[in-house]
């Protein structure tokens, strides 16, 4: 980069860039007595001093001028037979909430040496990385590529060709990409990436139109208060979709396993809508604002469009069936006191305590009941709370008794019923065991499979 002055009815230009770039360009050099050719041995030491600022993760940067009588019209010929002034090594301090959470990749037009020391202070570089320079990926086929960016932490002296090319070989590799950048020659990488992220003090207006986030503060931290935030979103809306679709499925499967044993109705019509109003609506809206568990920065990225995970679909499937089992158990056990409204009011009273009880073990799908999040939930209890006195007024009102056709049940019958309940919590518990066991024997059989 060059700009022009006029001192004293003379034009001087003044020049600044990296020193490997730089150099090459100047003809002599300005020492503390005059200014003299510019030797081999100058230029040695010159980089030789540029590496050890390098070195010490300093952001090195060179100076020169030139003389001119008049003013060019035009750039050509200015950046030539220059006069090397000197050259300074600039500190640009990480902050310290870069260093956490999220894995980063180093994308930058630093020199190599710098870029790496600034990566190790930073914990992004680590021994047994691959650094590679701008040079080596343009000499790389895209198949390289694809295998060199699994070790890469670090891409030094890149353009940016060479950044939107590392951003299409993560995504071939599957990964979710968030990229960084302020400039007009970011860019293209920041539209490439998943996440397109502009910096909005620094950032160009061409960088923000193309990114989907623009950061107000320029702070690293904010994405992460991001991701953090976004994440929450995403496993409460999952939460929600599985309180719902359980419940439903308790109530398809309970009518459908009764009407192919051509059994009396376990439910009426009338209970199915009293479960979705007071015993769903509520717990649901509740989880909808649940706070973040613990863990949260521990998952991995989601792909786009996978709402319905797997697991999502399996744990609706068996929990419904468990909690429609659990209510066809209420239902026969009650019938066999000779009462079949005992035995509604049982199948009733089973399907309802199970889906305001499983609220709380839906606040994760892998941390048990008793983990709790960054906080309490308030409004889980207090739907918890408001759930039971609707379900109370109903079941001891004799006049709402005869209304919603329910009678009400012996001490026995209600141990029967809160067991039955509990089931549907420990059900959910044991899933998550169970899954948690057979993750980490996949974990430790991958270990074994890498050490052989």
């Amino acid at each position: 980069m060059s700009t022009i002055h006029e001192i004293n009815n003379e034009y001087v230009a003044y020049t600044k860039g990296a020193l490997d770039e730089l150099l090459p360009l100047c003809d002599y050099i300005l020492t503390s007595n005059d200014t003299r050719k510019l030797t081999k041995a100058d230029q040695d030491n010159i980089l030789a001093l540029s590496h050890k600022m390098s070195d010490q993760a300093l952001r090195v940067l060179g100076f020169a001028s030139k003389n001119m009588l008049n003013l060019p019209q035009e750039d050509e010929n200015i950046e030539e037979h220059l006069v090397f002034l000197g050259a300074v090594g600039m500190i640009d301090p990480a902050r310290d909430e870069v260093k956490a959470s999220i894995k980063t990749i180093m994308i930058t037009g630093d020199h190599k040496n710098t870029a790496v020391a600034i990566a190790k202070n930073l914990g992004i570089y680590t021994n047994g990385n691959t650094v590679i320079s701008g040079t080596e990926l343009n000499e790389m086929t895209d198949n390289e590529l694809d295998q060199a960016v699994k070790s890469a932490t670090v891409f030094a002296r890149v353009s940016p060709n060479d950044k939107l090319r590392i951003i299409q070989s993560l995504k071939r590799n599957d990964e979710v990409v968030a990229m960084t950048g302020d400039g007009v020659n970011d860019s293209p990488a920041l539209k490439a990436a998943d996440i397109g992220v502009a910096m909005g003090i620094g950032g160009t207006d061409v960088a923000k139109d193309v990114s989907d986030m623009i950061l107000l503060n320029d702070s690293f931290t904010t994405i992460t208060a991001a991701i953090r935030e976004g994440r929450k979103v995403y496993r409460n809306i999952q939460k929600v979709i599985q309180f719902l679709l359980v419940g439903n499925i308790a109530e398809i499967t309970t009518l459908f396993v009764a009407t192919i044993f051509n059994w009396d109705a376990p439910l009426l019509a009338v209970h199915i809508l009293w479960v979705n109003l007071a015993t769903a609506s509520l717990p649901a809206l509740a989880l909808g604002v649940d706070p973040a568990s613990k863990n949260i920065m521990k998952h991995k990225p989601v792909k786009t469009g996978t709402l319905f995970e797997k697991d999502l679909i399996w744990r609706v499937i068996s929990q419904g069936i468990f909690v429609a089992l659990m209510t066809l158990i209420a239902y026969w056990i009650g019938e066999s006191f000779d009462n079949p409204i005992a035995g509604q009011t049982m199948a009733f009273c089973v399907l309802a305590l199970s889906q305001m009880l499983r609220a709380f073990n839906q606040h994760s799908n892998t941390d048990p009941i008793w983990v709790r999040g960054s906080k309490i939930n308030v409004w889980l209890i207090i739907s918890f709370i408001v759930s039971a006195i609707l379900m109370g007024i109903i079941l001891f009102t004799p006049n709402l008794q005869t209304l919603f056709h329910l009678t009400s049940l012996t001490s026995r019958q209600w141990l029967v019923v809160i067991i039955l309940s509990l089931f549907s919590i420990l059900q959910v518990e044991i899933s998550k065991w169970i899954k948690k066991l057979i993750k980490a024997k996949q974990k430790e059989n991958k270990l074994q499979t890498v050490s052989d």
